[in-house]
């Protein structure tokens, strides 16, 4: 009988150590997911888009219009349209973005299901016809819950960004651009039956070149990448248990190919497709897979000083993980 019980106390101690390492395999890779996504969404958000904002593409002048009686005046030709090779010094752009990102772990002793909401607020100046800067802020808010373990969940109901960007054109058709963002977020993670709460300190930071060929109204630009990003999280105490919560940090290079056309109406449609690499991790990835695409189309309306924009992505490639995003853009220059 004694030999009985050592052997079911034995059988104990092991399942119970099986379900503590799925859950620190479970923690740490939704801890990691959770910064290299956030950091994403903020890519795509605005690094995406600074270089934009000063490149030849074609771009509508007085495309579509509102009257003195507030009716829409479509222009009908390519006459029209005008191209805008950057902007006039002085001039000055704010714009707004809200965005809302599924994604998704299937991995073993890893699963997990994950919403996040991001609204960004931004203004910038061209200092010069070939320099552009700029300062966005941001909010966000996460909601992932757990399936491993006991369950359980990671929230936060507002994580803050403030984010100084730039935007230089050495040509017409070659431009640079750099971000960096800082982010502050209060966490609440839940194992199933206990909360603790802890701090996120991120830090990010994106370089990018980017190169613009025009042919006719089609506007096609590669864009080659940097990013670095390091989450500092806090350790916290859950259920009269101390947590140390290891930090992620994540080196990435992407490359971007995308391409769109200028109808004569002002709307113009794209697809893009992005590569994306990682050179460094905190921790060794689901299936070692250290890459994957992003796909995204969306569609560009001009009127007067206003821009509109509607976009879509979704992830592809990496092993055990999805993503789909959709996201609202509207931007005003004076």
């Amino acid at each position: 009988m004694k030999k009985l019980a050592t052997i079911f106390a034995v059988l104990a101690l092991l399942m119970l150590a099986s379900i503590a390492s799925a859950d620190n395999n479970g923690q740490t890779v939704a801890n990691d997911d959770i910064v290299k996504n956030t950091s994403t969404v903020i890519a795509n958000a605005v690094v995406g888009r600074i270089a934009q904002v000063v490149s030849p593409a074609p771009k509508p002048v007085n495309t579509s219009s509102l009257d003195a009686n507030g009716n829409f005046k479509f222009a009908l030709n390519a006459q029209d349209l005008g191209i805008a090779s950057g902007g006039a010094a002085d001039t000055i752009g704010i714009w707004g973005l809200g965005a809302y990102t599924n994604f998704k772990s299937t991995a073993s002793g890893a699963r997990y299901d994950a919403d996040a909401y991001n609204i960004f607020l931004g203004v910038d100046w061209r200092a010069t016809s070939d320099l552009l800067i700029g300062l966005a802020g941001g909010w966000g808010s996460l909601d992932l819950d757990k399936k491993w373990g006991n369950n359980g969940y990671i929230r936060t109901d507002d994580e803050l960004t403030i984010m100084p960007y730039a935007a230089y054109n050495f040509t017409d058709d070659l431009i640079a651009d750099a971000a960096f963002a800082y982010s502050n977020g209060e966490y609440k993670d839940n194992d199933g039956t206990n909360t603790g709460k802890y701090t996120s300190d991120r830090y990010m930071t994106n370089v990018g070149l980017s190169y613009y060929y025009l042919i006719d109204q089609w506007t096609l630009s590669a864009r080659a990448g940097y990013m670095y990003v390091q989450g500092n999280l806090g350790s916290y105490s859950r259920g009269g248990v101390d947590v140390a919560n290891p930090d992620s940090w994540l080196s990435q290079a992407n490359l971007q190919a995308k391409a769109a056309y200028l109808f004569a109406n002002g709307f113009e449609p794209y697809a893009a497709l992005k590569y994306m690499v990682d050179l460094q991790t905190s921790s060794i990835p689901v299936g070692s897979d250290y890459d994957e695409f992003e796909g995204s189309l969306g569609l560009n309306w001009n009127i007067d000083n206003w821009v509109l924009n509607v976009e879509g992505g979704m992830s592809m490639g990496r092993d055990e993980f999805e993503a789909y995003r959709g996201q609202f853009y509207v931007r005003y220059e004076f």
